[in-house]
């Protein structure tokens, strides 16, 4: 097992650019069967005591000594078979990083070989579960776009972090460097990089030194958020129901299984929000936006600036009290991305400021203030007549465009703004039912591709819809040539996240 190394380091960006990993094939971590076999062994455990628990409550009284013993052996049979078959995986596994491309080789009853480019590749991301961060080891996930990401699991925390950076800057060509690491050990790549240490990170979080840290949630912002959420309102109704009424009827023996689900259901918010988002961090590297956050599991996720399609920025009701906000966005081809990763989550909650500093990283020189709900903004509502259809929030529409997105605001409940660059719309619509074409409305629809964010301008004027419909074809096609001409990367290319504008 190899460790970065600790001491003074240069954040310029003088780094020295990594050299290729020795053409050779690696096995993963020798401990990757027990962290596998570990997560089976839990489940199995917890299986046999919610069937125990639920003998017992059925009024079959304590379980019989015979009983437990044949569940112990029941668990520590999963368990022998499962770190058999986890050694001959692990024998069976084999990874090799080139200067071409990754290869990972499987080869225990079903023969597989993952080979990617590191030209198309698009991110690369490093989580570490509970049980692999006990031991000090990481999954890396490699995205390249438009297919499930593929993994290597596991690798020491040190080599995760240094193929990360490497893999990432041969797929961004851009000038990252490798963490410098100690001699290496048997399954290791060897280190050949000389040159100034780089910090890379520890199990607590994961930040190099030449990273500037845009946002950073606390943990008083990730509690207040929790304990407002509608999920965590709705249990606490449930609670407050469950004792009020059996009370009220007089049969107070039904409160208990209310109760005691409501109580599990709001502890169950509480835990899923804080495990996921404690110590929320977005950072600027090179690679693009960093996303590091997680109590036992700790995820690193690169934000592929270039392949964010637009945002929307979130408010709930409740939410208005404590004046946080949540950004989302979509982004090209990661569908299949697993949840540990949550791919589409730009800032979970966060100030107005926060949410104004997080997507000016993410297209610089964009100011969200100008279309969200935060600050007073010229926003076009729609016509009074639309109050026919949506008598109880028309107030609540709006939509608006400038040289470089289209942005529609709306909702009564939950305030949300969702805003996409012209360049990255693929298709416009226009569509007027009976009752709008009576009413001489229209609704205008900007098409991405799927993701979270669904842009939509409903109950306009008709003839404002088919003016906005053509000028927004005229930006589209405007936008695209501009960003082609400057790059000639197109949207799924790398670089900057700047919004690109039509004029240059």
């Amino acid at each position: 097992m190899t460790t970065p190394e600790s001491g003074p380091a240069d954040p310029t960006p003088t780094d020295p650019v990594p050299t290729d990993p020795a053409p050779t094939e690696h096995r993963p971590h020798w401990a990757t069967p027990i962290i596998r076999g570990w997560l089976v062994l839990a489940a199995v455990a917890v299986a046999s005591g919610q069937q125990l628990f639920e003998n017992w409550r059925s009024g079959d009284g304590l379980p019989p000594v015979g009983a437990l013993l044949i569940v112990a052996g029941i668990v520590v049979l999963v368990a022998l078979i499962q770190g058999v078959i986890g050694y001959f995986q692990w024998r069976t596994t084999r990874f090799r990083i080139d200067e071409e491309e990754v290869r990972v080789d499987r080869n225990f009853i079903q023969h597989s070989s993952d080979r990617l480019a590191l030209s198309k590749i698009q991110s690369v991301d490093v989580v570490q579960p509970l049980a692999a961060r006990v031991f000090g080891l990481a999954r890396l996930h490699i995205d390249i776009g438009g297919s499930k990401p593929k993994t290597i699991e596991y690798l020491t925390r040190a080599d995760a972090y240094r193929f990360r950076d490497f893999l990432t800057t041969r797929a961004h060509a851009a000038g990252a460097a490798v963490p410098a690491t100690g001699p290496a050990s048997p399954g290791v790549l060897p280190t050949e990089q000389p040159g100034p240490a780089v910090a890379s990170g520890s199990a607590w979080q994961d930040r190099r030194v030449d990273e500037e840290t845009i946002v950073s949630v606390s943990s008083r912002q990730v509690v207040l958020g929790t304990f407002v959420s509608g999920g965590f309102l709705f249990s606490v109704l449930m609670i407050a129901v469950g004792i009020a009424v059996p009370i009220a009827l007089d049969v107070e023996a039904l409160s208990i299984p209310v109760v005691l689900g409501g109580l599990v259901s709001a502890g169950g918010v509480i835990a899923r929000t804080l495990v996921k988002y404690w110590r929320f961090t977005l950072l600027r590297s090179s690679g693009g936006l960093k996303a590091v956050h997680g109590l036992t599991t700790l995820t690193t996720r690169t934000v592929p600036v270039r392949r964010v399609q637009g945002i929307v920025v979130s408010q709930p009701l409740m939410w208005r009290i404590t004046g946080l906000y949540s950004v989302r966005m979509t982004v090209l081809g990661v569908a299949g991305a697993d949840n540990d990763l949550d791919a589409a989550t730009l800032l979970p909650m966060g100030s107005a400021d926060q949410v104004r500093d997080a997507v000016a990283a993410l297209w610089p020189g964009f100011d969200i203030s100008a279309v969200s709900t935060m600050t007073p903004i010229p926003m076009t509502g729609i016509p009074a007549r639309a109050r026919w259809l949506r008598w109880f929030d028309r107030q609540t529409f709006a939509q608006g465009m400038d040289d470089r997105v289209i942005a529609a605001r709306r909702g009564l409940m939950r305030r949300v703004t969702a805003v996409v660059p012209h360049s990255r719309a693929q298709s416009v619509r226009l569509d007027q039912g009976p009752l709008q074409r009576r009413l001489r409305l229209a609704t205008l629809s900007v098409h991405i591709p799927g993701g979270p964010v669904h842009l939509d301008c409903p109950h306009l004027d008709a003839g404002g819809a088919r003016t906005l419909l053509l000028d927004e074809m005229d930006r589209c096609r405007a936008a695209r040539a501009a960003e082609l001409g400057e790059n000639g990367a197109g949207a799924g290319g790398h670089g900057t996240g700047t919004v690109p504008s039509p004029g240059g």
